[in-house]
């Protein structure tokens, strides 16, 4: 983590601990809010890209393998821009809908050390490993039962 962003978070729990401060009561020592954890959640919903224009004439198997894939990469590109721009952010609640449907096609809450923790692994099982539900099936990414 970089000095600045130490900074931003450091600067984001004294935030916290100010606004728990407490007026005192008469006699009673040390008499305060102590946060246990501060965590910030950042809430996240967009609607995926559809298939590349030019993958239009492909067979549906393929045009539903390349959604998928531009799907999933689209989703680790946000989450790493989300987790570096916003330093003080914990966690990322992230939804994704179908292009075409609406429906939701990938939920889940991801946590930066989870995310920090799993870089090398393919990008379909970082996503899960980090707690991102999504199903493939038969017509690529399948929407989730909510």
């Amino acid at each position: 983590m970089f000095e600045n962003d130490v900074y931003r978070r450091s600067a984001f729990a004294s935030g916290v601990t100010r606004a728990l401060k407490t007026a005192p009561r008469g006699g009673v020592a040390r008499d305060v809010l102590e946060p246990e954890t501060v965590a910030m959640t950042m809430h996240v919903t967009w609607t995926a890209r559809a298939v590349h224009p030019w993958d239009r004439d492909l067979p549906a198997e393929q045009q539903d393998a390349a959604f998928a894939e531009q799907c999933l990469h689209d989703v680790d590109t946000a989450m790493a821009r989300l987790f570096s721009g916003f330093p003080a952010v914990d966690r990322l609640d992230i939804t994704v809908r179908h292009p075409s449907s609406r429906t939701l096609i990938l939920s889940g809450m991801a946590h930066r050390s989870d995310y920090d923790g799993v870089q090398r692994l393919s990008t379909p099982m970082r996503l899960r490993m980090m707690g991102l539900a999504y199903e493939f099936g038969r017509g690529g990414l399948r929407p989730l039962s909510t």
